[in-house]
């Protein structure tokens, strides 16, 4: 059975960070690295009311997003990205997709 991985990563943003330059860095993040990446399916950025972000990105395979991870961690877009980021609590988790349903 083929599933597919999503990724969650969870945290807020450095207090001196306004959204507007955190979401066109994740554009540029989006455009310069996980644009053609091998495996990437999609991606959602949401904001909490209470300040936390989720960045969800749906991953043909869990070694499709492990890949990535270690491509990431010298990244010129991704350390980019991730400056704009306070990662104290921060956290990043994958699940394995069970099922999906769809709206009408």
């Amino acid at each position: 059975m083929t599933t597919t991985n999503i990724e969650m990563a969870s945290f807020r943003l450095k207090p001196e960070i306004e959204e507007t330059v955190f979401v066109a860095a994740s554009d540029r993040f989006q455009r310069e690295f996980l644009n053609g990446a091998p495996g990437f399916l999609s991606r959602e950025l949401l904001r909490g009311a209470d300040g936390v972000y989720l960045d969800l990105i749906h991953w043909r395979s869990k070694e499709d997003a492990e890949a990535m991870m270690k491509t990431a961690a010298t990244s010129p877009d991704c350390a980019a990205y991730f400056a704009l980021m306070d990662l104290q609590g921060a956290e990043m988790r994958h699940f394995e997709s069970l099922a999906v349903y769809q709206g009408l």
